[in-house]
């Protein structure tokens, strides 16, 4: 499948979207929806923003890029819009607006947009539900971003030593994505006592003594992944050890249920159950369980009232966590299984059976 096919498929989403609500066209606005449309490709400039500077106008029979003269050559050219059968409604930057582009084409009354505007309805999160299943070329590009994220990860806390900060390893993995020019969306790191004080403990300038924790969400073609792992330096005790199996016991057996048609609040209650049945009561009250995962962070946090059901080939990334301790991993829920996007590469590992199936997980590195 190329990219006009996955667009293609995209498109007849959007357009059944659009009939169903009574709408002639969607305009996407925000970097998720750009990506997720255009088979990966990118509309931001500043990393952190998360509407793009130039636009997508989806009708019954066409679609549009909307851009001002700064973006519309890079658009149509480098993300290869023009190539792909896009249009381009563009304008110059110091006259002109968007929307009197668009209102050229769709009145604004009559448009679904992704964020608040004027004058068109707000249905961001009926556009995220079309994303959820992903395609075969968004599963293969998945798998490839997990494995370079896991072994740029794996890699650095092979070479941390005591004394070296948590911003230090966390702007050597920096390093290690951007040569794949992998986005890092967000880091935690925490040294010592601050991996058992905070749940997301920001990198700073602490040095590492014995015990560090590493996190990063990263970011390619518009797909999201995360991963945590942690380095002891010397031998684990018998109680820090068994703790850490407990929590990856309940990473596993949230993704052993997390099948196409299952509740989501019914896989939270397992969880919270385990927690505990396993002797940590309370602890899944000091931080979420994670969710659907894709060209957000987070598509969705899931609790005990969530009625949102797994779909076939939709990403989550269960995040469970012990004070001291977390696992996570994402992975992709299918009708025959799951597979992982990040797993452990270069770590040590550890076998869990749940419900007859046999996870490798990722041990604790000890050094």
């Amino acid at each position: 499948m190329d990219r006009r096919e996955e667009i293609a498929i995209k498109e007849t989403r959007l357009r059944s979207l659009m009939d169903s609500m009574g709408l002639k066209g969607i305009l996407l606005k925000r970097q998720p929806n750009y990506s997720w449309f255009t088979a990966g490709g990118m509309n931001m400039v500043a990393i952190s923003t998360d509407i793009g500077f130039s636009s997508l106008l989806v009708t019954d029979k066409e679609k549009f890029c909307v851009a001002n003269r700064i973006e519309r050559d890079r658009n149509m050219e480098e993300e290869g819009l023009e190539n792909l059968g896009f249009s381009l409604l563009d304008y110059e930057w110091y006259e002109g607006s968007e929307l009197e582009c668009i209102k050229k084409v769709v009145p604004i009354k009559e448009i679904g947009c992704d964020i608040p505007l004027e004058g068109m309805r707000f249905i961001r999160d009926d556009i995220n539900y079309l994303r959820y299943s992903l395609t075969p070329p968004e599963i293969e590009r998945y798998l490839w971003l997990g494995k370079k994220t896991s072994v740029a990860v794996e890699s650095v806390l092979q070479k941390v030593n005591p004394g070296d900060t948590e911003a230090g390893i966390t702007g050597e993995l920096t390093r290690l994505l951007w040569k794949d020019r992998i986005d890092q969306v967000g880091f935690q790191a925490a040294a010592d006592d601050r991996v058992y004080k905070y749940r997301h403990p920001i990198p700073t300038e602490r040095k590492i003594e014995k015990y560090v924790m590493l996190c990063v969400m990263s970011r390619k073609w518009g797909l999201n992944t995360t991963i945590t792992r942690l380095l002891n330096f010397g031998k684990l005790s018998a109680k820090h050890r068994k703790q850490y199996e407990d929590n990856v016991f309940i990473e596993c057996a949230m993704i052993a249920a997390t099948r196409p048609g299952e509740k989501t609040g019914n896989i939270f209650n397992k969880a919270k159950e385990l927690y505990e049945e396993l002797g940590y009561k309370g602890e899944w009250k000091l931080h979420h369980q994670g969710g659907a995962m894709g060209y957000d962070i987070r598509d969705s946090i899931c609790n005990a009232e969530s009625t949102e059901q797994v779909q076939d080939n939709q990403c989550f990334c269960w995040n469970p966590s012990i004070s001291g301790t977390k696992s996570e991993d994402g992975f992709i829920a299918q009708k025959e299984g799951f597979v992982f996007i990040t797993k452990p590469v270069l770590f040590p590992t550890l076998k869990i059976q749940v419900e007859g199936i046999e996870f490798i997980r990722p041990n604790i590195l000890e050094r």
